[in-house]
């Protein structure tokens, strides 16, 4: 593999080479699938999270009813007399002050040039908003919904992290420093459950409905599938986030009420919030049936910050639901142990990939602290936490490279090929893994490889193409000679990047010499579909063993 000095060099140069060759060889033995046990929750040492300090789950469970008997008190939101708004930006404040005042409509909250607007007659509002020419755009505020389906216990035992081969891509991992940032935009967290102590970060965690900096989880649905992400794994408690034993973090940010509702105008305050307070990845396991360009926007902002956005596709067997369905956005349909896609799932061509979402064991907020359940909220996080494996291993790795991973590290459990119910297929974290072998870890500049097999090279962005490409890449002997080789261009051109691809094979025209050495040379000036373009030429030495 590339080594992680070169993706740094590369950062540098605005165009990142982050990994190079696959390896094909056998990997090492799978870790033992843990023994279903029966869970019983223990009382925790006394806390601090966001300022507040309580010694034992009973307190917090006090809490909790506290917080929601303070939420019940807030007056009821009716939807149907809501806007949002993005303002253009206008010098002046005052016409904008009078032209709300004209229309008489009440401004609920303000942020980003973004406000959120109550109005009489909303159509009406919208209407003449449109017409004054102050605004960017103008459009209703629409709820959202949890993506779960309830369902009753039947199986003592995480069947989803057995059927992705999770146990075996923990084993390939070298481990992270620095830790992967994962915000879960949802209902909270259960900041005192004792499998996810040392996995959540509370600098940034916000409620955005409460209006502060405590997202306890007063429903579980967020507990739920931050623990899918990273439950805390090998401490003996619990169960096993799909994360394992890399450093990942969960960002608890609240959007959902106490009846599991939430709005398109929150959901993209918090995707903004989420991105501006360092997450890498965002699971969203929510959605709505209306596009809206308030959450379109959100993610674009995400994607030009090189976070990844993770979302479910729905659970009314309808199509796929905003925002799964917006471009960039990796869509996660659900799928059970038999490799069915489940029949409650939502179909598109903007699926991506399935993962477990039928009978999935996760973290509960009410004892015993352990709860099944379905849905595709409960699919999506096994995806971020792929996602976030990836990032842990190529931190530099762009949205639309973590994407080209995970569509390759999938089974195929439909038709053959890409289809519109599992996608590429279903999720398999060890495929995943085997395209990070190595990659983490900083080496001398020397990757081996077999002679018959070719060479994978694997950018952040969308290369280019034109009559020059194959000009920029080189395969040499030690002498210095140049090599024929064919370049292969692999998968699908990237949506609105014409002529753009990410990943290569590159072909000697003949094997290459066991126990020989090569460089692969990629010159500086090589295009991004962007215009970026490499600063440095770059290379790698290429070591050939025996095949076995």
């Amino acid at each position: 593999m590339l080594p992680k000095r070169f993706g740094h060099r590369w950062l540098a140069g605005l165009l990142i080479l982050l990994a190079i060759i696959t390896i094909h060889a056998p990997w090492a033995a799978a870790r033992p699938s843990e023994n279903g046990q029966a869970y019983r929750p223990r009382n925790l040492q006394t806390l601090s999270v966001a300022g507040h300090a309580y010694g034992s789950k009973e307190n917090v469970r006090q809490l909790i009813e506290e917080r929601r008997q303070r939420e019940k008190q807030m007056p009821a939101r009716d939807y149907s007399k809501e806007i949002i708004v993005k303002w253009k930006q206008l010098p002046g404040t005052e016409s904008k002050e009078a032209l709300l005042k004209q229309l008489s409509v009440e401004r609920v909250h303000e942020n980003r040039n973004m406000s959120l607007l109550r109005a009489m007659d909303r159509e009406k509002a919208i209407k003449e908003l449109k017409q004054s020419g102050r605004v960017e755009y103008v459009e209703p505020n629409y709820p959202v919904h949890m993506q779960r389906v309830p369902n009753d216990p039947l199986f003592y035992e995480q069947w989803g992290l057995q059927k992705i081969n999770a146990p075996r891509a923990w084993d390939r991992l070298a481990p992270n420093r620095d830790p992967v940032i994962v915000a879960v935009i949802d209902s909270g967290i259960d900041f005192y459950h004792e499998d996810l102590q040392g996995r959540i970060l509370s600098d940034g965690a916000w409620d955005f409905v409460l209006n502060d900096n405590y997202p306890l989880d007063l429903d579980g649905h967020g507990t739920a599938v931050s623990g899918v992400i990273a439950a805390a794994t090998d401490n003996a408690t619990g169960i096993a986030g799909t994360a394992g034993g890399q450093n990942v973090q969960i960002l608890p940010l609240r959007v959902f009420n106490l009846d599991g509702q939430a709005d398109t105008y929150l959901v993209s305050q918090a995707i903004y919030h989420a991105v501006d307070h360092g997450a890498q990845v965002i699971n969203l396991s929510l959605g709505g049936s209306q596009y809206t360009r308030s959450e379109a926007d959100a993610i674009v902002y995400a994607r030009e910050h090189g976070v990844t956005v993770v979302a479910a596709s729905g659970n009314d067997s309808g199509p796929v639901l905003y925002p799964a369905a917006l471009p960039g956005v990796i869509a996660v349909a659900a799928s059970d142990g038999g490799d069915l896609v489940a029949s409650f799932s939502n179909h598109g061509p903007q699926v991506m990939v399935a993962a477990p979402g039928v009978n999935v064991l996760t973290t509960d907020v009410w004892y015993p602290g352990y709860m099944y359940a379905d849905g595709t909220s409960l699919a999506t996080p096994f995806v971020s936490a792929a996602a976030a494996i990836i990032k842990s291993q190529l931190p530099g790795a762009g949205p639309d490279q973590v994407a080209e991973m995970i569509k390759k590290g999938v089974v195929d459990i439909g038709p053959p090929g890409r289809d519109d119910y599992a996608g590429y297929g279903r999720l398999d974290l060890d495929l995943v893994a085997a395209q990070l072998a190595g990659a983490g870890t900083p080496g001398s500049g020397v990757v081996e490889m077999t002679p018959a097999q070719m060479l994978q090279i694997v950018f952040n962005q969308p290369v280019k193409i034109d009559g020059n490409t194959a000009s920029h890449f080189h395969l040499l002997t030690a002498a210095g000679a140049e090599l024929p080789c064919t370049l292969y261009f692999v998968g699908e051109v990237n949506a609105g990047e014409t002529g753009g691809y990410t990943t290569f094979w590159l072909k000697p025209g003949e094997a290459l010499v066991a126990c020989q050495t090569y460089t692969l040379r990629v010159d500086a000036g090589l295009t991004a579909t962007s215009g970026q373009k490499l600063a440095e030429t770059h290379t790698t030495v290429i070591k050939v063993v025996p095949g076995t």
